[in-house]
């Protein structure tokens, strides 16, 4: 359960950032400049990924619903650590 736990908490968070991030610049009226499609799709598809793992949760499956909890998380921290090596060794790009 706490493997679930831990994918469905980075899930969520990446919903958040995204979606704040999405809503700082709505919030601003500033020029995106990605088309806020791809946030759509990434808010989306993390969120369906969180609703189905909940609804297995629902059904008590708990191994699917950590790998779909964990489908999602592993980009994420991927991501999240690429962005990371990037700001620690390229302090200097924009």
């Amino acid at each position: 359960m706490a493997l679930y736990l831990t994918g469905l908490l980075i899930d969520c968070a990446a919903v958040l950032a995204v979606g704040g991030y999405f809503l700082y610049y709505i919030i601003r009226k500033k020029e995106l400049e990605d088309p806020s499609l791809h946030f759509w799709i990434v808010i989306v598809s993390i969120s369906a990924a969180i609703i189905a793992s909940l609804y297995f949760i629902c059904i008590n499956d708990l191994t699917t619903a950590s790998i779909l909890a964990w489908v999602m998380a592993i980009p994420v921290m991927i991501t999240a650590l690429f962005i990371l090596l990037i700001a620690l060794f390229r302090p200097d790009w924009n």
